[in-house]
């Protein structure tokens, strides 16, 4: 059985709130002292507050401001390594390839010589990544 089967399929708002409402659910049939369950219920209560500011998109100015100079700083180096591809395609009659400014990371083969690649004849060009 997958866990995204029938009993375990999700039908609450979020993963963290169905984490919070089965937490609440264990707990309660834990056994543990009162004051226990009061002070974890507490905690849980907080949880799910900063749960559904986020779910909302009601973020403090803090964390806003922090991600926002987070992705000045790292956005180029994360998309530098996302987009190292080549596209090819046809443009007003001729086959055109974009390509990255390094190809370092792009290993030339030949099907059939350097790789085996099934189904395919001899002598293909292949491009891996």
């Amino acid at each position: 059985m997958s866990f995204f089967e029938f009993p375990h399929t999700r039908t609450y708002d979020s993963d963290l709130g169905w984490l919070i409402k089965e937490m609440r659910k264990i707990i309660d049939e834990s056994g543990a002292s009162a004051e226990w369950k009061e002070k974890v219920d507490a905690e849980l209560a907080e949880l799910e507050s900063c749960c559904n500011s986020l779910m909302s998109g009601d973020f403090p100015d803090s964390f806003k401001d922090a991600l926002v100079s987070w992705m000045q700083n790292n956005a180029l180096d994360i998309i530098g390594e996302l987009i190292k591809m080549v596209f090819f395609r046809l443009e007003d009659g001729y086959f055109v390839a974009y390509i990255p400014e390094s190809w370092e990371d792009i290993i030339f083969n030949t099907s059939g010589l350097d790789i085996l690649v099934p189904d395919t004849d001899f002598g293909h060009l292949v491009l891996s990544y």
